[in-house]
């Protein structure tokens, strides 16, 4: 099975402990390959990844990513070089791995994924996990209001597919059209440029943050999501979680800060603490954007009323904010 990673030297850390986790739980797969496409990643963390594969008897290839043309405006502190390397997958690794599993390096594998292997990937590019977002985000990136929109954590590819396409082509046409609009970056990009060629899978395998601290009614007031699961299918993801995802979500410390309040840290932890950075000191974290203060604020509210405003204001508010200044820069 072939596993893909993309991440700077900053994140190896966070790779390494996800690898753990990956390499514990799925020891009934008889070849795992890690592939790391890497962005100046030091020797000395190399060599710690390569002696985690080792330990398990796995292997890990590391390359070093050279210069991608991506349009200069997708390029800022919130969305480094490396988020837009799984794109290019298909053109940097060898042509004779023909599907490979892309996992963010904030993911713990929490069970066996056997199953993905399994999938018959040929009719689609890409297969991955429902998002949970709204019509006007939809539909301002050049989706119709109902449309399949993945997350883009993890993804299964069908890299011959991948490569008849000319990914860079592809991202400067959307960009042309999209490049205000757009709100989530390379998840957005890959939504619309592969929006006919997309396939799901069970969202045990991709088990957001959303999704745990929120019931289902709560995740529709707050979102407002269309084309999404059915509320026994989310439950049961979350009750079995194959694969969790630390995505960020309103006032919620992820696991690798001191003062996390996630309900899923224990997850995390438990690799963690046998991991090479198991005596890494952990920093606090704490809400200081206008946004989060913001968020901080209605929370305090009571809970239907605050849900009702977070609901408005991310679901409609946003969207509408976004097109409105893409119409302004023109």
């Amino acid at each position: 099975m072939n596993i893909l990673y993309t991440c700077d030297d900053n994140y190896v850390w966070l790779m390494g402990i996800s690898v753990i986790s990956l390499f514990e739980n799925n020891q009934n797969i008889n070849e795992i390959t890690v592939y790391l496409l890497g962005e100046k990643v030091k020797d000395k963390n190399k060599q710690i990844l390569y002696s985690i594969a080792k330990k398990y008897d796995r292997k890990i290839v590391i390359i070093d990513v050279p210069k991608i043309d991506i349009p200069q405006s997708l390029v800022s502190t919130r969305w480094p070089l490396s988020a837009f390397t799984r794109l290019y997958s298909g053109q940097l690794l060898s042509h004779d791995i023909k599907k490979i599993l892309y996992l963010d390096c904030d993911t713990i594998i929490n069970g066996s994924i056997m199953e993905l292997e399994n999938i018959d990937v040929s009719e689609n590019v890409v297969w991955g996990v429902k998002d949970c977002i709204g019509d006007l985000y939809r539909e301002n990136i050049g989706l119709e209001s109902n449309s399949l929109y993945i997350n883009a954590g993890v993804l299964l590819f069908n890299l011959d597919k991948l490569r008849k396409i000319d990914i860079k082509r592809s991202i400067d046409q959307y960009m042309t059209k999209y490049e205000r609009l757009i709100n989530y970056a390379d998840q957005d990009i890959l939504n619309g440029i592969f929006k006919r060629q997309i396939g799901i899978v069970d969202p045990k395998y991709n088990v957001m943050t959303i999704d745990i601290v929120h019931t289902y009614e709560e995740i529709d007031i707050l979102r407002k999501p269309t084309n999404f699961y059915m509320k026994c299918e989310l439950e049961n993801a979350i009750n079995n979680p194959k694969i969790i995802h630390y995505t960020t979500n309103m006032r919620i410390v992820r696991p690798w800060f001191k003062n996390t309040n996630h309900p899923f840290a224990e997850n995390f932890r438990k690799y963690m603490q046998i991991s090479p950075w198991k005596n890494m000191e952990l920093t606090e974290m704490y809400f200081t954007s206008k946004e989060a203060k913001i968020i901080g604020i209605i929370m305090k509210l009571p809970n239907r009323l605050a849900y009702a405003i977070l609901g408005l204001m991310h679901s409609k508010i946003k969207p509408l904010a976004i097109r409105i200044r893409a119409k302004r820069s023109k």
